[in-house]
């Protein structure tokens, strides 16, 4: 096939690596020069610059010509516009007006939840930190606070409390940092936190999965928010209750939607809880998904985005992965001495570690994979197995291989979330 990658992050840049190996020909589109050196010498970007402010014409002709290619994928929401006319021209999965609403707008997404039947956390929305701090001190409450101001909100902002003493001293700086967007303060719900995907081609889910992730950057859960620190993917089947209870009830409510979606819940004994949607890539944890994919990942991208029954096998229930960083990670902050830091125990040489090596702040320097100097994101490592100690066993044995200095990542991924899953499996979940 011949596809076309639309990105602004080159989040989803590694992809083309597995794509291309799979015989599919990728053309890779850009939208913000400062992300072209992600993974350059490996994927070369062509740089466009669509101009919403243009006339509609002058808008489209900044656009690719999305109706030379047989499949059209966006890594990221946010750009609705030129996702729906690629729409409109051909096979399109990752973004629309609908994505971008139902992950931007966490008003929007919890009332697609009780649309579905979804049942939720109390919540309430604000606009001012004033009224929020009133309504805090008259409920007494543990509360998370949660931007809500779309692609414009800062997501290290998000914040679980430990009690309403807490929220009231931090939410000023909370509100500060997310450059005053209006919030929600949800009710904390203690339980189990996952994630599960399906792929919707507007008739039925396939390829059911959950994930379990580490967010805080160090071990035992501490230190910033990284959105991933590692994970465990594992395959579901459709009686699976955690499906039934919460994303299965999606296709009944919009079944006009194609594309991969995730719900992030929380399990308690009373129940599932929705808290967010990802109808898009997850990074570490697509890249895990497409390792333990048993068909071609490209053609589960077209099938899904034209509403075709895709292959639904796997290669293995079971897949890990770490996220591997340097500093200034996890800061967004850019420090230019960062770049050019080799890499070694990558093989460029060999096909499937790379394309089972999720890479971001990479590049290639005279046959040699260095640091790109972005944000010290550098890998993410992937391995699947017939049980979580294999996945993991198999993927210590990668990361000890590979060598940065000043590599920093977490030990504990294995233990917290291996114990997250038996609890799932106990309680008749999965």
């Amino acid at each position: 096939m011949k596809i076309a990658l639309n990105s602004y992050t080159g989040y989803g840049a590694h992809f083309i690596l597995r794509l291309l190996a799979e015989g599919h020909s990728v053309d890779y589109f850009l939208s913000e020069p400062k992300f072209e050196p992600i993974l350059q010498g490996l994927v070369k970007p062509k740089l466009i610059n669509p101009d919403s402010r243009k006339s509609y014409q002058n808008y489209i002709n900044d656009l690719p010509k999305y109706n030379k290619y047989d499949l059209s994928i966006f890594d990221l929401t946010g750009k609705p516009k030129q996702a729906e006319h690629s729409f409109s021209l051909t096979p399109t999965i990752g973004d629309g007006h609908f994505h971008t609403m139902l992950e931007d707008d966490r008003n929007f997404g919890i009332e697609i939840m009780k649309d579905a039947g979804i049942q939720i956390p109390p919540y309430e929305k604000f606009t001012d930190v004033n009224e929020a701090k009133a309504f805090i001190k008259k409920n007494d409450k543990r509360y998370v606070y949660k931007p809500d101001g779309g692609q414009d909100q800062n997501a290290e902002t998000t914040y679980v409390s430990e009690d309403a003493e807490d929220l009231l001293e931090a939410i000023d700086n909370l509100f500060a940092a997310s450059k005053g967007s209006p919030f929600i303060l949800q009710e904390f719900i203690k339980g189990i936190e996952v994630s599960t995907e399906g792929w919707f081609n507007g008739t039925d889910f396939y390829c059911l999965n959950c994930t379990l992730e580490e967010k805080k950057f160090m071990n035992d859960g501490i230190g910033p928010n990284t959105g991933c620190s590692g994970n465990l993917v594992f395959s579901i089947n459709p009686h699976a209750k955690i499906f039934k209870d919460g994303l299965g009830q999606l296709a009944k409510t919009y079944p006009s939607f194609r594309g991969m979606i995730d719900l992030n819940a929380i399990i308690t004994d009373d129940g599932l809880y929705g808290l967010e949607w990802t109808p898009r890539f997850g990074y570490d944890a697509t890249a895990t998904f497409a390792e333990m994919y048993g068909g071609n990942f490209g053609q589960l991208l077209f099938d899904i985005a034209s509403s075709n029954v895709p292959d639904n096998s796997w290669k293995a229930s079971f897949g890990a992965s770490v996220r591997l960083t340097i500093p200034p990670y996890p800061t967004e902050l850019h420090i230019s001495k960062k770049a050019g830091i080799p890499i070694k125990g990558i093989n460029l040489e060999d096909q499937e570690q790379m394309v089972k090596t999720y890479l971001y702040d990479v590049k290639l320097d005279r046959d040699k994979l260095i640091t790109a100097g972005l944000n010290g994101f550098i890998a993410a490592p992937v391995e699947i197995g017939r049980s979580i100690p294999e996945a993991f066993d198999k993927l210590k044995y990668r990361i000890e291989e590979i060598q940065i200095p000043d590599m920093q990542y977490r030990t504990d991924i294995q233990k917290t979330v291996s114990k997250r899953y038996l609890e799932l499996q106990e309680k008749g979940w999965i």
